[in-house]
């Protein structure tokens, strides 16, 4: 399966890829932060469009000889009128370049929400400290982010901190120092959180190629 990854300007639009299948094949896709609007395109079928979810751990997908896929990334914390979205580009002759158009109109990323996010990826610890460093209550973060991505602030922040303890167990450092740096309780504790989240031992991770080029490309933290 070949994957090409692209860029455009656009405030809610983190980046584009397509994917060509020649063969019957499997592919992972491992927790970003970001939900993806998709074009499907099967052979002797009309183009297929939807919405990806965020994801809470590592799953597998199924993609058949021929199928051709179309995505744009959307920042993390967007909200999305998926209706209307889907609604305005299903069955319809559209090109790509329309479907910008149809972002703008139908995808919001709050000012206060992206800020939220920013926080909650850089190490603070706990969802009680960004509050603080926020200026906002722990249950006024809690609403909004439920409310705009329909995750919990929780969610974002050890999302932030496994992606970031996978990229750095590249490095040289050990594996415990590893852990102690990105507030794990312990080695044993970081260990469990790859393998909720990744489906795979930090020993292991440096290994996976699919699992690290995932990790280059854009998303959350």
């Amino acid at each position: 399966m070949k994957i090409c990854y692209g860029f455009a300007m656009n405030t809610t639009l983190l980046a584009q890829w397509q994917s060509n299948s020649e063969t019957n094949t499997t592919a992972i896709v491992i927790p970003d932060g970001c939900r993806d609007l998709i074009m499907r395109m099967s052979p002797g079928k009309t183009p297929y469009w939807f919405v990806s979810s965020l994801g809470s751990c590592t799953y597998t997908v199924s993609i058949k000889a021929g199928v051709f896929m179309q995505g744009f990334r959307l920042k993390p914390g967007v909200r999305i009128d998926e209706e209307r979205l889907l609604a305005s580009i299903q069955n319809q002759n559209i090109e790509f370049e329309d479907v910008y158009c149809r972002l703008a109109s139908s995808v919001h990323l709050s000012p206060s929400v992206s800020e939220a996010l920013d926080c909650l990826a850089s190490d603070v610890g706990s969802v009680a400290r960004a509050a603080r460093e926020l200026g906002v209550g722990q249950r006024s973060l809690q609403r909004l982010l439920t409310r705009e991505t329909g995750q919990p602030p929780v969610y974002w922040m050890l999302l932030a901190r496994v992606r970031k303890s996978a990229r750095a167990v590249l490095g040289p450092r050990p594996l415990a120092e590893i852990a102690v740096n990105h507030r794990y309780a312990d080695q044993a504790h970081m260990s469990r959180e790859f393998k909720r989240w990744l489906n795979i031992s930090p020993l292991k991770t440096k290994f996976e190629i699919e699992v690290l080029k995932q990790l280059s490309q854009p998303g959350y933290s």
